[in-house]
């Protein structure tokens, strides 16, 4: 019987006491700033503004002295500067794909993927060596799927790297492949299970399934709870972005999401970029130690909160809360950002449009996008034109969305463009 509550993947890195954490850290730190100065014109750049070099940054506190990069910056960065804006320390003979995100911004994916932090959240979720997983987790231009399906690798499990869609694909897989693991997001899994049951499936005996790992959306306890009740195992959930890596994952104890070792973690003020006491809710500020986008301090928009009791689980890092919101109007749909200025940039396209506003909401645990316009004058074909910023909606964002014509006035004065209507736990 394997046990999949258990055990570390890396044991030695995951129990290690909290001065020898620092002490490893600060090393990698020290490998990878002057790395990063000598060889990326935007960290470079990022020293001299702060008036710093690489050997001031003495250890982790001393990070505050440096600037805070923010996605923005990416974006107007590689906007004078393409592909990746000076941030990348290698030649592009170095890189083995080049990663799209909306925005758009483009990474650079190293040529021998070796970062384990998501093998590590894989194996704490209870994915194990000779488990067959179903990837859904879209393989098109953006990095997680690949960085999964590289980290399911180290675990030694085989990969079903099938994408998202397709629901009735995905349920024939499960049970002719005894797929015993699942990875994409939460509302996914519950699309899939409520179609199995619309199949009339016993989803314990029917389905295989004996480890699930979630992320890229939202996971509020009363989803957690309807699906391990369907599916009688845990499901556990990891954080990160495409920009950084994981940055967190839950263990089988449920409370709160370790952090790994391989990254710097800081929760801060959002209007100063200090680092603010274990406990108090701040923006989550990473370092990694890429050597081929390293990212120094990188703004991921969510709000938490640092944990630092002891985890029965017998890892010994510090723990990411819940993630408790955004710092501003991007928010997450289906797993993707939205930006206030790519929707401004869309509806800048057609100029029948007198104003705009972006409503999120949630039903059944799915995501809903709309966007309510206002036009400056009626149009002949309304049908038409509805169709067309629909297409342009799904190309840029990679999200669907229905046009929603409201009358002149509709919208209120002052409204956020993006208004996320969701109710989490």
């Amino acid at each position: 019987m394997i046990d999949r509550r258990h055990g570390f993947f890396i044991r030695d890195k995951e129990t290690m006491s909290k001065e020898k954490r620092e002490t490893y850290q600060m090393e990698r730190l020290s490998e990878i700033l002057p790395h990063g100065y000598f060889h990326s014109k935007a960290i470079r750049s990022g020293f001299e503004k702060a008036g710093l070099k690489p050997e001031e940054i003495k250890d982790l506190k001393d990070l505050e002295k440096l600037p805070i990069t923010k996605k923005a910056d990416l974006v107007n960065a590689q906007k004078e500067s393409l592909p990746f804006g000076g941030f990348e320390v290698i030649s592009g003979a170095g890189v083995r794909r080049i990663y799209v995100s909306p925005g758009p911004v483009y990474e650079p994916g190293e040529w021998d993927y070796e970062d384990m932090r998501w093998a590590q959240a894989l194996y704490s979720c209870g994915i194990r060596g000779g488990d067959i997983v179903l990837n859904t987790f879209n393989y098109h231009l953006t990095p997680l799927a690949l960085m999964l399906d590289e980290s399911l690798r180290m675990l030694k499990a085989t990969v079903v790297p099938v994408g998202p869609g397709n629901i009735s694909m995905q349920i024939n897989l499960m049970r002719q492949l005894r797929a015993t693991a699942y990875v994409g997001t939460p509302s996914f899994l519950m699309a899939v299970i409520e179609a199995a049951e619309g199949m009339h499936l016993d989803l314990k005996k029917d389905l295989h399934l004996k480890a699930t790992f979630v992320g890229a959306e939202m996971f509020p306890e009363s989803l957690r709870q309807k699906l391990e009740s369907k599916l009688d195992l845990l499901v556990r959930q990891g954080y990160g972005t495409v920009d950084v890596g994981c940055l967190g994952y839950e263990c089988p104890e449920k409370k709160g999401m370790h952090i790994p070792e391989d990254v710097i973690v800081e929760i801060v003020d959002t209007e100063t970029g200090r680092q603010i006491e274990v406990g108090a809710t701040g923006e989550i500020v990473a370092t990694n130690f890429s050597k081929v986008f390293p990212m120094l301090r990188f703004a991921t928009g969510d709000l938490s909160y640092l944990i630092e009791a002891p985890c029965p689980c017998g890892r010994t890092s510090m723990r990411l809360g819940k993630i408790m919101g955004r710092t501003d109007q991007i928010t997450k749909v289906w797993g993707i950002f939205i930006h206030p200025w790519q929707v401004d940039e869309i509806m800048s396209k057609f100029p029948a449009i007198a104003n705009y506003q972006v409503v999120v909401t949630r039903k059944d645990y799915r995501d809903e996008m709309a966007i309510y316009i206002e036009l400056k004058e009626e149009v002949a074909d309304k049908t038409g034109l509805k169709r067309q910023m629909e297409k342009e909606i799904q190309e840029t964002l990679k999200v669907t969305s229905g046009v929603i014509f409201t009358v002149r006035g509709g919208i209120p004065d002052r409204a956020k463009k993006i208004d996320d209507r969701r109710i989490w736990e």
